[in-house]
């Protein structure tokens, strides 16, 4: 989809206003500073005589232009920053292990606060409730397989029944134990 089929308006209005729909639709180039966007971009708004529309991203390489370090251009669509994908390895491949943040700074190398923002603005959830539900939903597929709820509490890296009982029931709207007895 290149810039022939947007209006300059159109285009205009979603950079102004930050839509992310229009990422990968075409490309802001910012003359002034040599950089491409992409028309979610954060970064402080560009003078309009300063900017070119463009409707690939090797359109604007070819007009010189480099990647945005800020809204990560270069990298569309996978547009999350590398720690990310570190943080979101470790939880998924560390479900039976509780999660602290300090451990998740020491694995992004990011400020918490950052690595905060991060998982509420893409993933809907902070990175301790994210974590928590990778582990509760690991702990439903080892109930599911055979396991008591109790084993698979302590393979979840839960310390007590009475806390895994609690954070199961309030995931999936029923104990462990019912769930148990249903499988």
């Amino acid at each position: 989809m290149g810039t022939m089929k947007l209006s300059h308006a159109e285009m205009v209005r979603a950079m102004k206003d930050n839509d992310a729909a229009y990422n990968g639709r075409y490309y802001v180039g910012v003359l002034s500073t040599g950089i491409y966007c992409l028309p979610s971009c954060k970064a402080r708004q560009p003078h309009l005589k300063n900017v070119i529309f463009l409707a690939t991203r090797e359109e604007a390489i070819a007009a010189g232009l480099r990647g945005c370090k800020k809204c990560r251009a270069e990298n569309y669509p996978d547009i999350l920053p590398e720690w990310l994908h570190r943080a979101l390895t470790y939880m998924r491949e560390n479900r039976g292990e509780k999660l602290n943040e300090e451990l998740l700074m020491d694995i992004t190398g990011v400020d918490i606060t950052t690595v905060r923002r991060y998982f509420k603005n893409h993933l809907g959830l902070t990175p301790m409730a994210f974590h928590r539900k990778l582990r509760l939903n690991f702990a439903k597929e080892l109930i599911k397989s055979g396991k008591s709820y109790l084993q698979a509490a302590f393979e979840c890296g839960y310390e007590s029944s009475s806390g895994f009982r609690e954070a199961f029931t309030r995931q999936f709207a029923t104990t462990p134990g019912r769930y148990y007895a249903r499988t």
